[in-house]
């Protein structure tokens, strides 16, 4: 793979989601559609936490800052604002949205020194997003909420794109995750669901490889297929990370089998049970 991370070049529609699943990593310029999804979520991330969000968790004690993160990961999960965007970045893309199902927006927190906590472990995995029982051609978009260094963002790991690795995926189980109601679809609304519930992981030490982490600024919109592999980075020292993400399936793709293929994913059940429309149904086209 001589360049992963490439910058979007106006591919369309079929041509577009095929060098996704080729490996390459397009970084999107911001758009009306991203900034709108930037501007309304920072927005709201300031009234809950404060004029100052990636210092929160310094002002806040654990517990008010947990819930007060929680509380807005369940309303962006839900946001019509959000589920909008969406719709129009695959617009501008050339897609047929009407043939794509998503996996709501996420909003992800990284905290200074998160890793030291046993808790939040899982953030810090390597994994694959095919390894939660999600289909092959998932593809998933990741926006920062604000300007972002190598330091802040994650990996790739892309020799391993189409090499399998030992993983614990085996053990997870789409049915019986959202068995348990929806805080574990939403993420991180129980404090405590990072040392009970199976979050698949690299389960080997690599050898020498190359890492790939990126910069990027509010609004950018990084793509990538859902069998890469990548690791959140750790921060040492710094600031709260606030970025936000969220998953497309092509259901034409899927029903064709298309996308990469499987090469250690061994998850069980069908994530995309969970996927929605996106475009809600009686809203207009």
């Amino acid at each position: 793979m001589d360049e992963l991370i490439q910058e979007y070049g106006q591919q369309t529609d079929a041509s577009f989601r095929a060098l996704l699943y080729s490996g390459v990593v397009l970084r999107m310029p911001p758009s009306e559609a991203s900034l709108r999804m930037q501007d309304h979520c920072m927005r709201r991330i300031r009234e809950v936490l404060g004029d100052d969000p990636r210092n929160a968790s310094r002002r806040l004690d654990g517990e008010q800052f947990f819930r007060k993160a929680g509380a807005l990961r369940r309303e962006f999960y839900q946001s019509d604002v959000c589920r909008g965007a969406i719709a129009e970045l695959l617009r501008q893309t050339g897609c047929d949205v009407t043939d794509h199902l998503c996996d709501p927006t996420r909003l992800r927190v990284v905290v200074e020194g998160g890793h030291l906590n046993p808790a939040a472990a899982p953030v810090y995995y390597a994994h694959r997003d095919t390894w939660y029982s999600n289909p092959q051609c998932q593809i998933t978009w990741w926006m920062p909420l604000h300007v972002v260094s190598v330091s802040e963002t994650f990996s790739f790991l892309p020799e391993y794109f189409d090499q399998p690795v030992q993983n614990d995926s085996g053990g997870f189980d789409y049915g019986q995750w959202t068995s348990k109601g929806t805080d574990l679809k939403i993420g991180w609304q129980d404090a405590d669901a990072g040392r009970r519930e199976l979050y698949p992981q690299l389960r080997q030490v690599l050898p020498d490889h190359r890492r790939i982490a990126f910069e990027a600024r509010p609004g950018e919109v990084i793509v990538f297929s859902g069998q890469h592999l990548h690791q959140t980075v750790s921060i040492e020292s710094g600031e709260t990370r606030l970025s936000l993400d969220f998953r497309t399936v092509c259901l034409s793709d899927h029903h064709a089998a298309l996308g990469p293929a499987n090469v250690d994913n061994r998850s069980t059940g069908d994530a995309l049970a969970g996927h929605v429309p996106v475009v809600p149904d009686g809203a207009n086209e």
